[in-house]
Protein backbone atom coordinates (compact mmCIF):
# COMPACT_ATOMS: atom_id res chain seq x y z
CA UNK A 1 0.00 0.00 0.00
CA UNK A 2 1.39 3.33 -1.07
CA UNK A 3 0.84 6.48 0.84
CA UNK A 4 -1.65 9.18 -0.54
CA UNK A 5 1.31 11.38 -2.41
CA UNK A 6 2.81 8.88 -3.92
CA UNK A 7 -0.68 7.10 -4.98
CA UNK A 8 -1.71 10.47 -6.65
CA UNK A 9 2.07 10.52 -8.39
CA UNK A 10 1.33 7.43 -10.00
CA UNK A 11 -2.12 8.32 -11.22
CA UNK A 12 -0.83 11.44 -12.96
CA UNK A 13 2.27 9.41 -13.96
CA UNK A 14 0.02 6.97 -15.85
CA UNK A 15 -2.10 9.45 -17.50
CA UNK A 16 0.55 11.22 -18.62
CA UNK A 17 1.84 8.19 -20.18
CA UNK A 18 -1.51 7.61 -21.43
CA UNK A 19 -1.43 11.32 -23.32
CA UNK A 20 2.00 11.06 -24.78
CA UNK A 21 1.61 7.71 -26.12
CA UNK A 22 -2.29 7.78 -27.42
CA UNK A 23 -2.73 4.86 -25.19
CA UNK A 24 -6.56 4.12 -24.70
CA UNK A 25 -7.46 5.18 -21.29
CA UNK A 26 -9.45 1.18 -20.68
CA UNK A 27 -8.03 -1.72 -22.39
CA UNK A 28 -10.81 -4.44 -23.33
CA UNK A 29 -9.01 -7.88 -22.17
CA UNK A 30 -8.15 -10.28 -24.55
CA UNK A 31 -10.80 -13.50 -24.40
CA UNK A 32 -8.82 -15.69 -25.94
CA UNK A 33 -5.54 -14.85 -23.79
CA UNK A 34 -4.18 -17.83 -21.86
CA UNK A 35 -1.83 -17.03 -19.19
CA UNK A 36 0.45 -20.13 -19.26
CA UNK A 37 2.72 -19.17 -16.32
CA UNK A 38 -0.87 -19.33 -14.70
CA UNK A 39 -1.83 -22.26 -15.49
CA UNK A 40 1.83 -23.74 -14.70
CA UNK A 41 1.28 -22.86 -11.08
CA UNK A 42 -2.23 -24.44 -10.98
CA UNK A 43 -0.22 -28.03 -12.48
CA UNK A 44 2.04 -27.43 -9.58
CA UNK A 45 -0.16 -27.30 -7.13
CA UNK A 46 -0.75 -23.53 -6.57
CA UNK A 47 -4.26 -22.01 -6.50
CA UNK A 48 -4.25 -18.98 -8.74
CA UNK A 49 -7.29 -17.52 -10.24
CA UNK A 50 -7.92 -19.14 -13.38
CA UNK A 51 -9.53 -18.02 -16.60
CA UNK A 52 -11.87 -20.52 -17.89
CA UNK A 53 -9.86 -21.44 -21.08
CA UNK A 54 -6.58 -21.59 -18.37
CA UNK A 55 -8.84 -24.09 -16.27
CA UNK A 56 -9.26 -26.19 -19.78
CA UNK A 57 -5.37 -26.14 -20.62
CA UNK A 58 -4.82 -26.62 -16.99
CA UNK A 59 -7.08 -29.71 -16.80
CA UNK A 60 -5.95 -31.06 -20.01
CA UNK A 61 -2.07 -31.43 -18.84
CA UNK A 62 -3.25 -33.24 -15.44
CA UNK A 63 -5.72 -35.59 -17.96
CA UNK A 64 -2.75 -36.41 -20.60
CA UNK A 65 -0.68 -37.50 -17.79
CA UNK A 66 -3.07 -40.42 -17.14
CA UNK A 67 -4.88 -38.82 -13.99
CA UNK A 68 -8.59 -39.19 -13.07
CA UNK A 69 -11.40 -37.27 -13.01
CA UNK A 70 -11.41 -36.54 -9.56
CA UNK A 71 -7.90 -35.83 -8.70
CA UNK A 72 -7.69 -33.85 -11.29
CA UNK A 73 -10.48 -31.50 -9.54
CA UNK A 74 -9.21 -31.92 -6.23
CA UNK A 75 -5.98 -30.96 -7.57
CA UNK A 76 -7.22 -27.71 -9.46
CA UNK A 77 -9.59 -27.39 -6.76
CA UNK A 78 -12.90 -27.38 -8.85
CA UNK A 79 -15.76 -29.88 -8.79
CA UNK A 80 -15.48 -33.04 -10.32
CA UNK A 81 -18.83 -32.28 -12.50
CA UNK A 82 -16.40 -28.58 -14.35
CA UNK A 83 -13.72 -31.13 -15.11
CA UNK A 84 -16.09 -33.53 -16.88
CA UNK A 85 -17.15 -30.62 -18.59
CA UNK A 86 -13.55 -29.27 -19.97
CA UNK A 87 -13.07 -32.55 -20.61
CA UNK A 88 -16.20 -33.05 -23.03
CA UNK A 89 -15.30 -29.85 -24.34
CA UNK A 90 -11.57 -30.85 -25.34
CA UNK A 91 -12.69 -33.75 -26.57
CA UNK A 92 -15.91 -34.45 -28.93
CA UNK A 93 -17.87 -36.97 -28.58
CA UNK A 94 -18.00 -39.33 -31.25
CA UNK A 95 -20.41 -39.12 -34.31
CA UNK A 96 -23.68 -41.07 -33.65
CA UNK A 97 -24.19 -43.86 -36.83
CA UNK A 98 -27.22 -43.16 -38.42
CA UNK A 99 -29.34 -46.64 -39.13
Amino acid sequence: MACSECWEQAIRDDERAVVLFGLPREIEPDPTYVDHIAVELAVAGHKPRLTPLEESEAVAILLRRGWSDTRVAEWLGMRASRVIDLRSEATPAEPKAVA
